[in-house]
């Protein structure tokens, strides 16, 4: 029995309202039936994509199809402002081993891309495959319809967490000094103590061979 083509297995729907797995507003995508009628249908979240509802929705639709358009063109000019300063950079505290006190997420990225360039970017767009968890540089892939692109993003230290880190450090090393201090003088004063029981004993011996031979 030949396989049924997936077309087959979904059906066309118009969705009514944004959703981050779906697509957007006025959008036509393919669902599962179950769901659709499970799910979307009943709550009002989309319609049937058959023709009286293409008809009913077209000029919102051709709308929605050319902000779209408009969308991912901004999207390229915003990718070309990235890439030529090299992505962006967010400052983070740090433990001294470079770990994270918090951890970078999608919304920190979208976020900080919105402060530099004035976009808006949804997180959902970034497709990190677990958090940022430690200093470093990192690639992060980027996806809107069609469009595929990479974000360089770069963590660096908190300058104030650094000197923090860096005046225990010192304090750490400074306090230190003086144990290695007093265990140099230790071994000194036992190398003085050891040198003074040998001259005793060879002194000892000294005398007692004078008075072996005058005895003799």
């Amino acid at each position: 029995m030949p396989r049924r083509k997936l077309e087959n297995k979904t059906i066309e729907v118009i969705l009514l309202q944004n959703d981050k797995h779906l697509g957007e507003k006025f959008e036509i995508v393919r669902v599962k039936p179950v769901f659709a009628r499970n799910v979307l249908l009943p709550k009002q979240v989309a319609v049937l994509a058959d023709s009286m509802n293409k008809n009913k929705f077209a000029q919102k639709m051709k709308a929605a199809e050319i902000d779209r358009q408009k969308k991912a063109s901004g999207l390229e000019d915003l990718f070309v402002k990235l890439h030529s300063n090299e992505g962006i950079t967010l400052i983070r505290k740090a433990n001294a081993e470079g770990t994270l006190y918090a951890k970078v997420d999608e919304n920190d990225i979208s976020t900080k891309i919105n402060e530099v360039y004035g976009v808006a970017l949804e997180p959902h767009y970034l497709k990190l495959k677990k958090k940022i968890t430690a200093l470093g540089t990192f690639t992060v892939p980027f996806l809107y319809k069609e469009l595929k692109k990479d974000i360089l993003v770069k963590v660096d230290q908190d300058p104030e967490e650094a000197e923090k880190l860096a005046k225990h450090k010192s304090s750490k090393t400074a306090s230190a000094e003086p144990e290695e201090e007093n265990k140099v003088k230790k071994t000194k004063e036992e190398i003085a103590a050891e040198r003074e029981i040998a001259k005793q004993a060879k002194r000892a011996e000294t005398i007692k061979r004078l008075k072996e031979k005058f005895k003799d």
